[in-house]
């Protein structure tokens, strides 16, 4: 065996470990309800409330929903709201409601955060002590990350598009 033909094996070996350890796959959660340790999960309000997640989605229902995870110390997160921003002109009038969870630890520093991306939607920060179950389910390593749930409140996208991306429109059209 030449060198070329083991650098190419090689190269494949890699490749298919790498997708393997990187990517995990999520499709066994489409078409699924959150489960019920994540729907008695506790999130805080902009009253600084504690609720149960299944009250946020409940009242979401019948809508199509864009969830987006992200915290006011994250760069990427704050710099692509102005793409969720575009996504909502573009949807404007559509039953997409827009989801936006923190994962900021401290209340202060979300608080400052939403004056910071003001953005429309609905906005609660998940509990410091809970968020392991979210982050779990979908595998999240980091953020921003993007689910999309359908007019039932089952997972359509456990791993959707960026706002940025053009498919995630479509995406959002498709469901409605």
């Amino acid at each position: 065996m030449d060198m070329k033909t083991i650098k190419i094996a090689f190269l494949i070996i890699f490749v298919v470990f790498s997708k393997t350890l990187f990517s995990q796959d999520l499709s066994n959660l489409v078409n699924t309800n959150f489960p019920a340790n994540v729907k008695e999960m506790l999130v805080y309000t902009i009253d600084n409330k504690e609720i149960k997640f299944s009250q946020v989605l409940d009242s979401l229902k019948g809508e199509v929903v864009f969830v987006d995870f992200w915290a006011s110390w994250c760069g990427p997160c704050v710099r692509e709201m102005k793409e969720s921003k575009n996504v909502q002109k573009t949807l404007k009038n559509k039953k997409v409601a827009y989801l936006f969870l923190s994962t900021d630890v401290d209340d202060a520093n979300w608080r400052t955060g939403l004056k910071v991306i003001n953005i429309d939607g609905y906005h609660f920060r998940l509990n410091p002590g809970q968020k392991y179950l979210i982050q779990n389910l979908f595998a999240i390593k980091g953020i921003p990350y993007y689910i999309i749930l359908d007019k039932e409140g089952k997972i359509a996208d456990p791993r959707a598009p960026w706002p940025r991306e053009e498919r995630l429109i479509a995406l959002l059209t498709n469901l409605l």
